[in-house]
């Protein structure tokens, strides 16, 4: 995976909890997350439950959110193929 522009935070569906990916650095969870345009972990929590509900692990989301959470992260793997 190419390293991130800036500091990313993230919410890990495998993990059930916050990443953070630093500027410069390549994202080092390969696992189900998702990207927020926040610029802490306590917003990344907000925009989680804002987006995602309760759901703390990828089996807790609803069909439609799995498959929300399958295409984000096929968008970033994609993007390092570029």
């Amino acid at each position: 995976m190419r390293p991130v522009d800036r500091t990313t935070y993230a919410w890990c569906f495998d993990h059930g909890t916050t990443h953070q990916f630093r500027a410069g650095d390549e994202p080092w969870c390969t696992a189900a997350w998702v990207a927020f345009t926040v610029a802490s972990e306590a917003e990344v929590i907000e925009a989680k439950e804002a987006a995602y509900g309760d759901a703390r692990f990828f089996d807790q989301l609803p069909g439609d959110k799995k498959l929300e959470v399958i295409d984000i992260r096929e968008t970033w793997r994609d993007r390092d193929e570029d």
